[in-house]
Formats: structure tokens, sequence, C-alpha cells
């Protein structure tokens, strides 16, 4: 299949001329670097960045709304989680695993913590689970290759 792939993109020079995954212009734009219109906003603000923030301030303290929202949102955002505090067991073997995850579901349940912060603690668990398994595939491959010696 890549044989015939690449024959086809070889027929298609004129349309394609690169395979995919190949850069027409590998050294590329440098990461960081700026484009034209980031340098003209930046030049354009620095100039009257003073003057827009003293006007943001004396719009939201004459009570404008949306000025206070964005002044608010870049001064104090709103926090994307919080500290939560529950019995979580320790995961050391598969068999934990079982525990774990009916320690999370019973505080969903209980409303100790939100459906989402459930999802992530069980993300975490997964990965647990993986870093076991992990383990236990190294304990094998060990063994396996004691015996051979």
């Amino acid at each position: 299949m890549l044989k015939t792939r690449r024959l086809q993109w070889e027929r298609n020079e004129d349309k394609m001329p690169f395979l995919p995954g190949q850069s027409g212009n590998p050294s590329g734009r440098r990461p960081g670097t700026k484009t034209r219109k980031q340098l003209i906003v930046e030049q354009i603000f620095e100039a009257d960045a003073s003057a827009v923030g003293k006007k943001a301030v004396e719009l939201a303290l004459g009570g404008d709304m949306l000025a206070i929202k964005c002044i608010l949102d870049r001064v104090a955002p709103a926090p994307r989680g919080r500290k939560v505090q529950f019995h979580l067991p320790q995961v050391s073997s598969r068999e934990d695993l079982v525990g774990v995850v009916n320690s999370i579901l019973r505080a969903a349940s209980e409303a100790v913590i939100t459906i989402d912060e459930a999802a992530s603690l069980a993300n975490a668990v997964e990965s647990g689970v993986r870093i076991v398994e992990f383990a236990e595939l190294a304990e094998r491959v060990v063994a396996l290759e004691s015996r051979l010696s």
C-alpha cells in the first residue's frame, strides 16, 4: 500500500510535490517569531496601553459591567479547580483499584466532589493502573529472564 501511495504522490507532483509528513520548508519560521500583524498590534498597544488601562478603570468605576468583568477576569480569574478532601485508598496492586473507584463514586454520590472532579480522579486512577501494570510486566520479564539464564 505504501508503494502505491508513493507512486500516486509522485504522479501528482504538480498538485502535491511533497510526501505526507514532509515539509516544503523544513527550516521554517523559528518558534516565538512574531508575525507582522503581531508586531503592528504590539506597536499600537504599547503607545496607548496606559491610556487604555486608565479608561477601562474609569469605565468600571462608572458602573460599566463589561469593563468590570474584563478587569476582574484579568486581575482575579476564576479558579480552575478546588481542593477536595476525602479518603482515597492507596493503589499498589490491581486488587486496590476496585476500592479506589468505589471511593470516588461514593464521594460523587454524596456530593463531596463534583462529577467533573470524579472524572478527573478516575483519569488519575487510570494512569495509576497503567503504572501498576507496567511494574507487574517488568517483574514478569525479570522472572522469565532469570529462569532462562
